[in-house]
């Protein structure tokens, strides 16, 4: 078991790390004592409770952190402003709506004169919108997002987002695990966490403790080493001890995406530069995905069928990430306190992180108004607790050391903000790279092939390097 693990489920939270100078096991009611306070932008899938201490965060952003407010308005020198003196229109394009309508209500209760316009698509037609528009001149947005999986093909754009330091940000306040992944490829600071991702393994608490007479997380993580580990064994005690009626996972893609992150995260990358690297370090993932599925370790429920699974009761484990806080609830309605989490055995990675970017459009006034936009949402106290809300990890190194959350989530019954901070504290910073989103898609795609078709996993290699290079013949 990784040394640096922390578990968490709804009665404590067992803190791994000896280095980082934990009581053991803090009781919940001991952490509702915590005082909520609001957090601050990104980075990774905000989740659980907190061997954080109690101390009381200031109800304001520290001094070193960019306020939104009328006296520092973005990139310009301080002003007798008021809020509503700020005014003008920005766009945004995003595919989470219930984050930004809650975002923006709460922006536009201080600034009521900036109109922001909401521009929603799905996750999937992101990117080629953006290229396509980008390519023949047509409307971008002002504020761009970028998730983890085309991060680094966004910052791979030459003259397309603005200079972050010329509108009041430093990247200086960004903590070190995301410092590499908000430069471009000149090394302009260009992009703002919104989130970072962290994964997490989501469970039915319920359903745990019929499969291993137990419920809690450290208990249930303590059995595996590794992910491919986990995969394997947790898959199998499930079916065999629930007589098939449960399955532990829920579809090839999701388990793909936790061995393809998991083995990057120990360094074995599916691409060095330009050269794909899937042979020699992705065939042990196909390995153990194609064994997952032959002895019937995966539910294979796709679509609506997926939405469905978190409230069925008929699947165990869901890997994914912190921030799935924010979606859980609307998917299992009557959930509340049935739902547990812990860090991916074998060591904590990246996972479906978000950054936000000033689209460069020559126009002085609407970047200003869309980092005055980011600022309130990513620094601000206000902004900061819709932000936990909907289970962003802030990158922002003040808010972060301050351990800024909005404490015990009732619905969890855990406080998932105070958790990841502490495991981020022991994480290699991420980089992201342009070949990234064209891989990933890939990889997945092929995994849903042996769900579909019973694709062999040597043939699923194959087919996967050949359809990486069909997509980007820059890729060696």
């Amino acid at each position: 078991m990784n040394p640096y693990t922390l578990l968490i489920d709804g009665m404590n939270a067992k803190c791994i790390d000896p280095g980082l100078h934990y009581e053991g096991v803090m009781n919940l009611s001991n952490l509702k004592k915590i005082t909520s306070a609001a957090f601050a932008g990104i980075m990774t899938l905000g989740l659980l409770v907190g061997c954080s201490d109690s101390s009381k965060p200031e109800a304001s952003v520290s001094s070193s952190v960019p306020k939104a407010t009328a006296d520092n308005s973005a990139g310009a020198s301080k002003t007798d402003k008021k809020p509503e003196d700020y005014k003008g229109e920005i766009t945004v394009w995003t595919w989470w709506k219930p984050y930004f309508d809650e975002s923006i209500a709460d922006f536009n209760k201080t600034y009521p004169n900036v109109k922001v316009n909401l521009t929603v698509m799905g996750w999937g037609d992101y990117v080629t919108k953006f290229e396509t528009a980008k390519a023949s001149g047509g409307a971008l947005p002002d504020v761009a997002m970028a998730e983890s999986y085309w991060w680094g093909r966004f910052l791979s754009y030459k003259n397309t987002f603005v200079d972050l330091s010329t509108l009041g940000f430093k990247k200086s306040e960004t903590v070190d695990a995301a410092a590499n992944a908000v430069v471009d490829a000149d090394g302009k600071f260009v992009a703002i966490p919104q989130g970072l991702g962290l994964g997490a393994i989501w469970y039915r608490k319920d359903l745990a403790k019929e499969v291993f007479g137990t419920d809690d997380a450290a208990t249930i993580v303590g059995k595996y080493a590794s992910m491919d580990e986990f995969i394997l064994n947790a898959g199998k005690e499930v079916k065999e001890k629930s007589g098939g009626k449960l399955t532990a996972f829920t579809n090839a893609t999701d388990v793909m995406e936790g061995l393809i992150a998991s083995q990057v995260s120990t360094g074995k990358s599916y691409v060095d530069g330009d050269t794909l690297k899937v042979k020699e370090n992705m065939t042990s993932a196909y390995n153990t995905l194609d064994k997952a599925l032959k002895e019937g370790y995966i539910a294979k429920v796709n679509g609506p069928a997926m939405d469905a699974a978190w409230a069925s009761g008929k699947v165990v484990f869901f890997p994914s990430a912190g921030w799935r806080e924010g979606t859980i609830p609307a998917s299992d309605k009557d959930g509340k306190g049935r739902w547990g989490m812990f860090a991916p055995p074998g060591g904590e990675y990246f996972r479906g992180g978000t950054a936000e970017l000033v689209v460069d459009k020559g126009d002085r006034n609407k970047a200003e108004l869309a980092a005055l936009f980011i600022k309130h949402r990513l620094f601000s106290e206000a902004g900061m607790k819709v932000n936990n809300k909907f289970g962003n990890l802030t990158a922002v190194k003040d808010i972060q050391q301050k351990k800024w959350t909005n404490g015990v989530n009732d619905y969890f019954n855990l406080d998932i903000t105070a958790y990841f901070y502490d495991v981020i504290k022991n994480m290699k910073p991420v980089k992201y790279g342009k070949h990234d989103s064209v891989i990933e898609d890939q990889l997945k795609a092929v995994a849903l092939d042996m769900e579909k078709s019973g694709l062999e996993p040597d043939k699923a290699v194959v087919k996967a390097v050949e359809a990486i290079k069909s997509k980007d013949d820059s890729i060696k």
